[in-house]
C-alpha cells in the first residue's frame, strides 16, 4: 500500500471524528414519574455545612427506557436515589429566578421488577443507570407561595457511569434535568425578603420531582464508517510491520 494511501485513509477517519459528534441522535433514555403519593425530593439548608436535595433514602418512580435500537419500554418500576449537594449562596439570574450550584452529588435507578427491553430480559434489582456527578444548579422563581423548580445537571459532569443496558461508548449522556413540582412551602430566600440580600439559601422545601436524561449517539451509518476508517488505518500500519519485518 503507498504512503499517499495510508495517509488518505488516517486523514479520512480522524475527519470523521467531528462529523460523528455533528450526526448525533439526542433523545431521552431514561425518564421517570413518582410512583407514590407525596414528595419524594426535599431540600434542606443546613447552615455552614452547605445544603442539600435529596431523596429520603430510597423512592418509588416509574421508569420509561429507550436504547437506540428502536427499542422502548414503558412503567418499569424502580427505586430512585439522588443526593446533590453545594455550599454556594442563592444567585440572581434573571428577573425572579435565582438559583444555587451543586458541588456534586449521586443519581441511580435499580429495577425492582423485572422487564424486557427488545429481546433482552432484565431481573429485578438491575442497574438501569448509576453515575456520580460535579456542576448543575437548582434554580426556582421567588418570592412565592408555590411554584416549580428545575435541577439541571450536565453530562461534561458526569462520572462512574454504569448501566445494564446502555453502553458507555457509543452513547454519551448529554444532560439530566428534575423538575420539581408541588413545592411546599414554596419558593422563599432568607426571611424572603430578597431585595439587597446576599449570602442566603432557598428555605426548606419538598417537591415532587420528575425528570430524564438526554444522550447523544452517532448515527449509525456514520459509526460504520468511523469504525471501518480505523479499522483500514489499523490494517495498513500492520501490513508496514509485516513488510519490515521480512
Amino acid at each position: 500500500m503507498s504512503k499517499f494511501l495510508k495517509t488518505a485513509i488516517a486523514t479520512a477517519a480522524l475527519a470523521l471524528l467531528p462529523m460523528s459528534a455533528q450526526a448525533a441522535q439526542t433523545a431521552s433514555i431514561v425518564s421517570f414519574t413518582a410512583n407514590q403519593a407525596g414528595p419524594n425530593l426535599t431540600y434542606v439548608d443546613n447552615g455552614a455545612a452547605g445544603w442539600s436535595l435529596s431523596t429520603d433514602g430510597t423512592k418509588k418512580v416509574l421508569v420509561t427506557l429507550e436504547d437506540f435500537d428502536g427499542n422502548f419500554v414503558s412503567g418499569v418500576q424502580a427505586d430512585f436515589s439522588f443526593l446533590g449537594t453545594g455550599t454556594s449562596f442563592a444567585e440572581n439570574t434573571n428577573g425572579d429566578l435565582w438559583s444555587q450550584h451543586f458541588a456534586g452529588g449521586t443519581v441511580s435507578f435499580i429495577s425492582t421488577a423485572a422487564f424486557s427491553l427488545g429481546s433482552t430480559n432484565y431481573a429485578a434489582g438491575s442497574n438501569i443507570l448509576s453515575l456520580s456527578f460535579s456542576g448543575g444548579e437548582l434554580s426556582a422563581r421567588v418570592n412565592g407561595t408555590s411554584g416549580n423548580a428545575l435541577a439541571s445537571i450536565p453530562g461534561d459532569g458526569f462520572s462512574n457511569v454504569t448501566s445494564d443496558f446502555l453502553s458507555f461508548p457509543p452513547i454519551q449522556l448529554t444532560d439530566f434535568s428534575i423538575s420539581l413540582a408541588n413545592v411546599i412551602p414554596g419558593f422563599c430566600i432568607g426571611e424572603c425578603g430578597i431585595q439587597g440580600q446576599s449570602s442566603v439559601r432557598f428555605q426548606n422545601f419538598t417537591g415532587r420531582g420528575s425528570g430524564d436524561f438526554t444522550a447523544a449517539v452517532p448515527e449509525p451509518g456514520t459509526w460504520t464508517m468511523l469504525l471501518l476508517g480505523f479499522g483500514m488505518v489499523g490494517f495498513a500500519a500492520r501490513r508496514r510491520q509485516v513488510a519490515a519485518a521480512a
